[in-house]
């Protein structure tokens, strides 16, 4: 999430950016500095490194590098990942199974960097209060909300599938203490809108679980889960499916946890 911010230079100051590109260089060490050093090893300031801590949501320089440090060591993983061009990717058995690993590593990694801690735990404290859970799914998310579903319902919580086709059923659910949750692979799906422009209007708490591309839901939702996508056609469906399948897995381990604990 900090990784995310920081390469997101559009949204950032000339010291901000320089600022960035000292903490994401593989080569700077990083962990031992304090604020007024990395003001001036990235000729900018002890103050510019301040703003930008808060900018990013953190209260101390500390909070915000010990964070950043945990991102960095998984972001310099993917650095050293290569995907094989797709004219490669069925020339042997061999080479499909390193492509297939190496997809599902680079995958996991890069959507562990889009997921914020703190959402994910308060996603799963609402879901474990409610007096029901809806699960949203069209087309090729059809799969994966099933398959949320049957987590959840294996939980003990009371959990139901919809495919979200009949939306006056929909708009007439009893939706008090509930959460929704609404699975999307694919980017501004107009169905799914609807169904979460209905339910933000009877004040139902909302969660998407979508890829980063999809502003849409996003805007919408009251929160959002987002997963990192290869630009790769070819693969894009495999590392669209791994990414919600891991995210929802997520929830259902650490909801289970609670449960044994």
């Amino acid at each position: 999430m900090i990784i995310e911010k920081l390469l997101d230079e559009k949204n950032l100051t000339e010291s901000e950016k320089q600022i960035a590109h000292y903490l994401l260089e593989k080569s700077h060490y990083i962990n031992q500095l304090t604020c007024e050093e990395l003001g001036k090893v990235s000729f900018t300031s002890q103050s510019s490194v301040s703003r930008l801590c808060k900018k990013l949501g953190f209260i101390t320089f500390r909070e915000f590098l010990t964070s950043l440090m945990i991102e960095r060591n998984e972001y310099f993983k993917t650095l050293n990942f290569t995907t094989p061009l797709t004219s490669h990717l069925y020339s042997s058995y061999e080479d499909t199974q390193t492509t297939i690993s190496s997809l599902y590593f680079e995958t996991m990694i890069n959507t562990n960097l889009l997921l914020d801690k703190n959402k994910v735990i308060r996603i799963c404290n609402r879901i474990m209060s409610a007096s029901s859970i809806h699960v949203y799914g069209i087309g090729s998310s059809n799969t994966i909300a099933q398959q949320m579903a049957f987590h959840l319902q294996s939980l003990g919580l009371n959990c139901s599938y919809q495919n979200g086709f009949n939306i006056d059923y929909i708009d007439k659910l009893d939706i008090k203490n509930n959460v929704s949750i609404l699975i999307s692979l694919t980017p501004f799906n107009k169905s799914m809108i609807r169904i979460a422009e209905i339910l933000s209007n009877h004040h139902t708490y909302t969660v998407s679980i979508t890829s980063k591309d999809d502003n849409s839901l996003v805007e919408i939702c009251s929160d959002s889960l987002v997963f990192s996508t290869n630009k790769d056609h070819e693969v894009n469906p495999i590392d669209k499916v791994f990414a919600s399948e891991y995210i929802i897995d997520l929830i259902y381990a650490l909801i289970l946890s609670r449960n044994v604990s």
